[in-house]
């Protein structure tokens, strides 16, 4: 059989395939390494979602250094949902997850959730310990080895060089939260990047509102959005908290036709009184908020 040649300035095939298959290796490990604990670059934007969970609260954010936070997770019911629009962003490792109480409609999700991804830290207040939901959280915890910390007002959440995470409540010296209400001990944080905040505060009640702007520096609760306490109740948004807050825009995590009638005609009025843009997931679905270093972008 006569050899073919190799036509003018080709390579002998067997050099082609280590060739082919060196640039395949090359390009898979580049996936990989892309798919870790970063997401990429997202050109000076941070990306906040507000889950449409129903009644309940998720926040998942990526920073502009691709680093990731959850914050709640729903009802058990959220699980695969979540967990699906997270790796639909590329992501497969979460480096902060937060529970701000322990509630199931905030928490229910977060033994799945902490099995399904790789876990930098989880962060909690020091509260609700001994609950169901929190033992099955703990359990997975301690089988994967994701360190807890437990915070109060005045700490800084380590989580990316470019933003800053603030605890604003519960606050240590208030001796009058509830032993039985976790709202009560539901973390108040602030969200900072490029010169716009965000403050987030799971189902906090008036009590706790009131507590946290005594015991901290009245320009911390300054921000641009307002994730509204607990769905929009009565028991939350007291008008001082919101003029302190003074949102441009308020996003009211709840579910649609809910039994509790959240969110609440007062709260709504209250919002409108302090001229915030209302954003509600019963309504809209999923809410994106983007900080940028000029704008906020809300898109749904």
């Amino acid at each position: 059989m006569e050899k073919q040649r190799n036509k003018k300035g080709s390579l002998p095939i067997g050099v082609r395939i280590i060739g082919i298959i060196i640039a395949v290796l090359a390009a898979a490990y580049g996936l990989y390494a892309g798919m870790g604990n970063s997401t990429g670059n997202f050109d000076g934007e941070m990306q906040i979602f507000a889950l449409d969970v129903g009644q309940g609260d998720s926040f998942f954010i990526i920073s502009p250094n691709g680093k990731t936070m959850l914050i709640d997770s729903g009802e058990s019911s959220n699980s695969k949902q979540i967990e699906q629009f997270i790796r639909e962003k590329g992501v497969r490792q979460l480096d902060v997850v937060i529970g701000s109480h322990t509630h199931s409609d905030h928490v229910g999700s977060m033994p799945y959730l902490l099995d399904a991804f790789d876990v930098g830290k989880y962060v909690m207040s020091e509260a609700g310990l001994e609950t169901r939901i929190q033992k099955r959280i703990n359990a997975v915890l301690e089988e994967k080895d994701i360190p807890c910390s437990y915070v109060w007002a005045g700490d800084v959440i380590d989580w990316d060089s470019d933003c800053k995470v603030t605890v604003l409540s519960p606050v240590p010296e208030f001796d009058e939260y509830s032993k039985t209400d976790w709202n009560e001990w539901s973390l108040i944080m602030r969200v900072e990047y490029a010169n716009h905040s965000m403050i987030f505060t799971g189902d906090a009640t008036v009590r706790s509102e009131q507590a946290a702007m005594l015991n901290d520096e009245k320009y911390l609760f300054d921000a641009d959005v307002l994730k509204v306490p607990h769905h929009g109740s009565t028991t939350s948004s007291s008008l001082g908290f919101l003029e302190a807050v003074s949102p441009e825009y308020a996003i009211i995590s709840v579910g649609k036709g809910n039994s509790y009638g959240h969110p609440d005609y007062d709260t709504i009025q209250k919002l409108k009184q302090v001229n915030a843009e209302i954003y509600r997931t019963d309504e809209l679905g999923t809410i994106n908020i983007v900080f940028s270093a000029d704008d906020i972008k809300i898109t749904y």
